[in-house]
């Protein structure tokens, strides 16, 4: 796995920088991400296929054909195997947020330490989805009124639910480098995001249809390479299903995570000045060696002590982001 150090870029990106950033923050750890989605992915996933095929022995098969409302057990069946789908993805969601946040940063980072970072961070997002989801399901019913009432209140409809995923699109990255609370992190999106929609808005669409692009280009290789089988058993497609849901993993959250976490720190880099020190100190790391920073340089007799000189981008053949200058010295 790729031992490239990063270090912040402690500036305001712009869009293209932020997508850029993400990438290479993708390619440069690539491996580790790859082992903690499996990791945590893959075997829930094989259990929702498990659970799902024990509980609805029709659901695999194409032949099947049910009338009715389906048994108590097939939808049983289909909440835990949903449940612990979602499980898997946020393990794995934690996971990836970890290790990018640590490649910003500069920090080592093994796929064990950031699956076990992200086990510990799950409660907080599962706390957090909880609270989202009732929030929007009471923005959706009120908006779902008016709309019945007046029908160009559909695109207010959407404008509402565009507008809170931007604001809320902060705060699992929140709960994993702050190590904060459902509602605290759900509070420090919103604050975050609160002078940035617009340019949140961009970045977010534009992973947004890149992963869409994914997405479909994943269902028509699964279709095309098995459009040419008559027939199919109920055993193959539920292979099918669970490769295909473990490549979704595999493929989109990683890169989310990446433009997400990048998007994380560049909003924080301008909504509050973005001191190394407190943010190596969110996550765990070791902050000794930001003791230098130039964000919060010492005093000696009251007087700021010299910033050290900044290392220009050139010396950086091995990649990362470039520190930030420090302040002209005075004449």
């Amino acid at each position: 796995m790729p031992s490239t150090s990063f270090t912040p870029q402690l500036r305001p990106l712009s869009i293209g920088e932020v997508l850029d950033a993400g990438f290479r923050l993708l390619r440069h750890r690539f491996g580790t991400l790859m082992v903690c989605v499996l990791a945590a992915g893959l075997p829930l996933s094989v259990l929702r296929t498990i659970i799902i095929a024990s509980t609805d022995p029709d659901y695999y098969d194409v032949n099947a054909v049910q009338f009715g409302d389906p048994p108590t057990e097939v939808i049983v069946g289909q909440i835990v195997a949903g449940l612990v789908f979602f499980l898997g993805v946020l393990i794995a969601i934690a996971a990836c947020f970890r290790v990018i946040s640590a490649a910003y940063l500069g920090q080592p980072v093994t796929p064990g330490q950031s699956l076990r970072a992200g086990i510990r961070r799950v409660p907080a997002m599962v706390g957090s989805a909880i609270v989202l989801g009732i929030l929007a399901f009471v923005v959706i019913i009120i908006l779902a009124m008016l709309v019945a009432v007046f029908r160009p209140f559909i695109f207010v409809l959407i404008a509402g639910l565009a507008y809170l995923s931007v604001k809320w699109s902060l705060v699992f990255p929140a709960i994993v480098a702050e190590k904060a609370g459902p509602l605290h992190a759900i509070n420090r999106s919103w604050t975050l995001t609160e002078d940035h929609w617009w340019r949140s808005f961009a970045i977010l669409l534009v992973l947004f249809l890149i992963a869409l692009v994914l997405v479909i280009a994943l269902q028509f290789g699964l279709i095309g390479a098995f459009s040419a089988i008559d027939s199919i058993s109920p055993i193959a497609l539920a292979v099918i299903d669970t490769l295909f849901n473990v490549m979704v993993i595999a493929v989109i959250y990683p890169l989310a995570a990446a433009i997400i976490t990048v998007l994380y720190y560049d909003t924080r880099v301008r909504s509050e000045g973005f001191d190394l020190q407190l943010l190596a100190e969110s996550i765990g790391s070791d902050s000794s060696r930001f003791a230098g920073s130039p964000e919060r340089p010492e005093t000696v007799g009251g007087l700021s002590a010299p910033t050290p000189a900044p290392v220009p981008a050139s010396s950086n053949p091995g990649g990362g982001f470039a520190p930030p200058e420090g302040p002209a010295s005075a004449s």
